[in-house]
């Protein structure tokens, strides 16, 4: 797998609950308890489960293994057995087909026409480059976030869409963060001018922004990595920021088109969950997580493995969103919760 480079915030501590026990349903994971609901009991869900298959009844079997995930506190032996289950079960479900009806993740994307930049090298030589996104350029830039959509609200089971505005700035940037010969990176507190006049009037859950590295006047632009991501960021009002050193070549051969996109949001889901809803973190794996056949390193995710005749790990991604995620979670998905307020899901209204 080729490395992304994630970045999340410091300030904010993982929920881990400790190996093999069930994580408790307190204030600081399970929210949702505040409010409506109370909690479930995982072997009493498992039942109605296995009763449902029994009966042939596949919703009601479906729900009933999603809420041993996402309603119950649990052992990681229940959820990979819940988790075994809905696999199984997805596919005999049927899923929602209407954009309207699904939750909304609201994303701005951002692509910076021109770079005007310079640097001096290891011989003290002045290196400028200008890069300009011509119409080719973002096109392909657009057919990758229209991918991205369509991956999302297919693996989400249509409970969740990307809500999506694309803004194209020509004003040059001139400014890159890095030192020396670099790498240099579009830091957030760089491009933060420039967008804070796009968000002064609406709330995201994701920006995205796209600065071209190569190709035009001078050499490739020094980058780190692909792509990084940043949780909760505060310099675009609490929205999830995800940067992109673009290069012509993405997506890279073999791979899915809006795979790279993917795969950088789904960083952030992880952390979302975690940090902003206050599930127990090891509900969701990272994007990172995916392993090849016959790679048993530890940290991997051990329910999939990549085949060795495949080029991409898009199927990865897929299993972390219907497998491991449920059509719940989803409905309440969102970088910006209320302390105290029911979520935006309607899990509560069906309790009451």
């Amino acid at each position: 797998m080729r490395h992304i480079l994630c970045l999340l915030s410091l300030a904010l501590v993982p929920l881990v609950g400790r190996a093999g026990e069930a994580e408790k349903p307190k204030e600081a994971a399970f929210p949702y308890l505040l409010t409506a609901l109370q909690a479930m009991d995982a072997a009493e869900c498992r039942t109605k489960a296995l009763d449902a298959e029994k009966a042939e009844d596949w919703p009601g079997a479906l729900t009933a293994w999603e809420r041993v995930i996402d309603r119950c506190p649990s052992t990681e032996e229940q959820r990979i057995e819940a988790r075994a289950h809905i696999k199984e079960l997805r596919p005999k479900v049927p899923r929602n087909t209407d954009p309207e009806k699904a939750h909304p993740w609201k994303v701005l994307v951002v692509i910076f026409r021109k770079l005007e930049f310079s640097w001096t090298d290891a011989k003290n030589n002045q290196i400028a480059v200008e890069k300009t996104v011509s119409e080719d350029n973002e096109k392909k830039i657009r057919g990758s976030i229209e991918a991205f959509g369509k991956h999302v609200f297919q693996f989400s089971s249509g409970m969740l869409r990307l809500d999506t505005d694309i803004k194209v700035l020509d004003e040059p940037l001139t400014k890159l963060h890095g030192q020396g010969q670099g790498p240099f990176t579009p830091a957030p507190h760089l491009l933060r001018p420039a967008i804070d006049p796009l968000i002064k009037e609406k709330t995201y859950d994701t920006v995205i922004a796209y600065v071209k590295y190569n190709g035009d006047k001078g050499p490739s632009v020094p980058a780190p990595f692909v792509a990084a991501t940043f949780g909760s960021c505060g310099d675009f009002k609490g929205a999830g920021f995800i940067m992109v050193p673009w290069h012509t070549n993405y997506p890279f051969p073999g791979e899915t088109d809006g795979e790279m996109e993917t795969h950088e949001w789904l960083h952030q889901i992880d952390w979302m969950f975690c940090h902003v809803l206050h599930y127990p973190d090891p509900l969701v794996p990272s994007s990172d997580s995916g392993r090849m056949e016959g790679d048993n390193r530890p940290g991997g995710d051990q329910e999939y493995a990549r085949k060795k005749t495949e080029t991409t790990w898009i199927k990865l991604y897929q299993h972390i969103m219907e497998d491991h995620i449920t059509r719940q979670m989803w409905t309440e998905a969102t970088m910006h919760a209320t302390p105290g307020q029911p979520l935006p899901g309607d899990v509560c209204k069906a309790k009451k």
